[in-house]
């Protein structure tokens, strides 16, 4: 009984913290889903950020992402190995933060599937 009530919380906490992504709420699961090419999780339900277009860019070998006024380059294993297609239309960057600096977990550009 207590590990149903403590996996209903669980559950419930994940899908309040996962609505940060998306305010109707249609992609939560697929954010929860995502890996990076080396098969790390992108998401614990509060690393997505849907970017602008003005934020991100192909830098010909690599992408590019724009977190406040810098640049960052995003390696290959960072970039999403995507369970499913990505439904948002949007680019989209999973990052958190260490101190005065970021880390980078995965990104999409708006057209991967």
């Amino acid at each position: 009984m207590v590990r149903a009530i403590m996996a209903g919380i669980a559950a419930a906490l994940l899908a309040l913290s996962a609505g940060a992504h998306d305010p109707e709420g249609k992609s939560d699961y697929w954010f929860l889903l995502q890996k990076n090419r080396r098969g790390g999780s992108c998401c614990d339900g509060t690393h997505a950020h849907i970017l602008k277009d003005e934020d991100w860019k192909n830098g010909g070998k690599n992408y590019q992402v724009r977190i406040g006024d810098r640049w960052y380059t995003i390696e290959d294993w960072q970039m999403l190995k995507p369970a499913s297609p990505n439904s948002t239309g949007k680019a989209i960057l999973w990052y958190g933060n260490l101190g005065d600096d970021f880390f980078i977990y995965c990104f999409t550009p708006s057209h991967e599937t």
